[in-house]
């Protein structure tokens, strides 16, 4: 794992870059994090492969959108639930 300013630094690179406290990024921190639950408790993981999918969709397409709806106020994840 990353420490958290060599985090900071790389999704600074990104262009545009990403914000880590912001939803794109927090929602697939937290699918990661779940999928970690899961596979500690030996769980099924394809929802939570499903969902970690989903969230990096939503980061990709969010941030390599060139549509002005991108910066509309509304979360792309809050569309989609």
């Amino acid at each position: 794992m990353l420490p958290a300013a060599q985090l900071a630094d790389l999704l600074a690179s990104f262009t545009p870059s990403i914000d880590p406290a912001g939803p794109e990024w927090s929602d697939l921190c937290s699918a990661l994090d779940a999928y970690d639950r899961a596979a500690q408790l030996g769980l099924d993981l394809d929802e939570a492969r499903y969902q970690v999918d989903t969230a990096a969709m939503i980061l990709h397409l969010w941030f390599s959108s060139i549509d002005p709806q991108r910066h509309s106020g509304v979360h792309e994840h809050q569309t989609v639930r």
